[in-house]
């Protein structure tokens, strides 16, 4: 047989790398092979390999873009790319885009005062200006579960004393950004959503984004923008380049630098407007909770988006993230190593989270087949459970609290693929909350029993956030016994059947 040139060889790796990753979503950046801008690829495998085995978190998507080029990208198994995916606080850095589109229209200043437009308030909100509310700076305490029990975010919220003089005081509270969202809609005569899509998302090519909001109709702006990471990856690039999209300027270059200048310097990491200053020079993040980042790197030209549910603070897998590709990064094209490559591929088309390891089938499953619980009130809403149990299969009925009934199909040692009639299990509970996302939802399962005859579930809300580990024992009483871990949880939580 004749012998493979090694250009070619690399040629053909590289080309079943960009189809392994593409060959399930219609994607709007070119796809290249990563050391045709300076990357090489046993530097991705290791990234990938850093986040999947660790202890610490649930590694949902990953994308790493060069000179606007996907260079890497995974979504391990059962996530998918075209999965769209909640992003908790990186919304603050979209909604400070809109307000830069109001400053830019001439109908609203970081100098305004909040007063101009909540006048009913005076007595509580003088002095807070626009920019004291952008680097969350207006004085106000933080009130983190107002949310959770008002329904008048805007009435609720500045309606309180201020504990310190705007402008001098450092606090983070997700409602500081609402109320930006408050002021663009009044001022825009719409949500910050409609703005962005015309102004941003859609001239983008990006028409899928959606955005919670409050009871009252206000973009919730803090939290709960829901989009998939190729269109956080074009927002991020936006970001790169000063507001400019394909020789097109969607949001003023000064904009972005006066968003991505420090305003507030703090132990940790530096703030500007709605946006963090990164540990490696120069580079600012989108940052939400449980690990969501879009992080850009003007140095590197580089843009890297990671979705995951992290019980760690961020530093481990930032850290990955800088060691393993960032500061590696050559910035030209690079000689391939033909084997690294074919490496590199097979490891993405194998990613997959943890399955549950332990036995296919027990004799409790023939005894509990067809058996329905009805469940006390519980922390997930569930109304009830029916368990259904095939060879190699698993399939539980579970009837939520609007009494919507969602099979989900469970697979031994394979995650195979349901369709939710509701919600998915939420850390959030806001009032109003999932307000302005349609859905459908879905879910990646997977079971196993263990030998103390425990039935264990895995079920990944896949296009969401949340996963829930539950265990059910069953007692020779009939009862149940469900033991369920979050993945942003580090304690689990029982429920009892009698």
């Amino acid at each position: 047989m004749k012998k493979i040139n090694f250009s070619v060889k690399s040629a053909v790796c590289a080309i079943a790398l960009l189809i392994s990753v593409c060959a399930s979503a219609a994607y709007r950046l070119p796809r290249v092979a990563p050391t045709t801008v300076g990357i090489e690829p046993k530097q991705l495998t290791l990234l990938y390999d850093s986040l999947l085995t660790s202890d610490l978190t649930e590694l949902h998507h990953l994308m790493v873009v060069v000179d606007g080029k996907v260079a890497g990208e995974i979504h391990p198994s059962p996530f998918k790319a075209e999965h769209r995916h909640t992003l908790y606080s990186v919304s603050k850095t979209f909604a400070a885009v809109a307000v830069g589109l109001a400053v830019e229209d001439g109908l609203l200043s970081v100098e305004d005062e909040l007063v101009k437009f909540f006048p009913e308030y005076e007595k509580t909100i003088k002095g807070i200006k626009i920019k004291d509310v952008l680097t969350m700076q207006s004085g106000f305490k933080t009130e983190g579960g107002m949310r959770n029990s008002q329904t008048d975010w805007v009435n609720y919220y500045l309606s309180r004393p201020l504990v310190a003089k705007p402008g001098t005081r450092y606090s983070y509270d997700s409602i500081e950004t609402y109320l930006l969202s408050a002021v663009v809609q009044q001022v825009m005569g719409k949500d910050i959503l409609t703005l962005l899509n015309e102004r941003v998302f859609h001239p983008m090519g990006i028409d899928d984004v959606e955005w919670e909001k409050c009871p009252n109709g206000i973009v919730t702006a803090g939290w709960g923008i829901y989009m998939t990471a190729e269109a956080q990856a074009m927002f991020g690039q936006l970001l790169l380049k000063k507001g400019a999209w394909n020789g097109r300027q969607l949001v003023s270059a000064k904009w972005i630098d006066e968003m991505m200048t420090v305003r507030v310097v703090r132990k940790a990491n530096d703030y500007g407007y709605q946006i963090w200053l990164c540990e490696y020079p120069g580079a600012w993040r989108a940052d939400g909770a449980f690990g969501q980042y879009i992080i850009i790197v003007p140095q590197k030209n580089m843009v890297v988006v990671l979705n995951q549910c992290s019980r760690s603070k961020g530093w481990p897998e930032r850290g990955n993230i800088w060691n393993t590709v960032v500061k590696n990064v050559k910035g030209c094209t690079i000689e391939a190593d033909p084997d690294e490559l074919d490496s590199l591929q097979n490891y993405v088309a194998k990613a997959s989270l943890p399955l549950l390891k332990g036995n296919a089938d027990n004799i409790l499953a023939k005894k509990y087949n067809g058996k329905e619980f009805k469940l006390p009130k519980n922390k997930l809403g569930w109304k009830s459970i029916k368990f259904n149990f095939e060879k190699n299969k698993f399939t539980l009925d579970v009837v939520d609290a609007e009494g919507k009934m969602s099979a989900i199909a469970m697979g031994y040692g394979e995650w195979l693929d349901s369709q939710l009639a509701g919600c998915p299990h939420y850390s959030i509970s806001a009032k109003g909350r999932f307000t302005g996302i349609t859905g459908p939802f879905y879910t990646g399962a997977c079971y196993a029993w263990n030998n103390d005859n425990t039935l264990t579930a895995k079920i990944h809300y896949t296009n969401w956030i949340t996963s829930l580990k539950l265990d059910f024992k069953f007692n020779e009483k009939g009862g149940l016994q469900i033991e369920i871990l979050e993945n942003f949880s580090k304690k689990p939580f029982t429920i009892e059947v009698k």
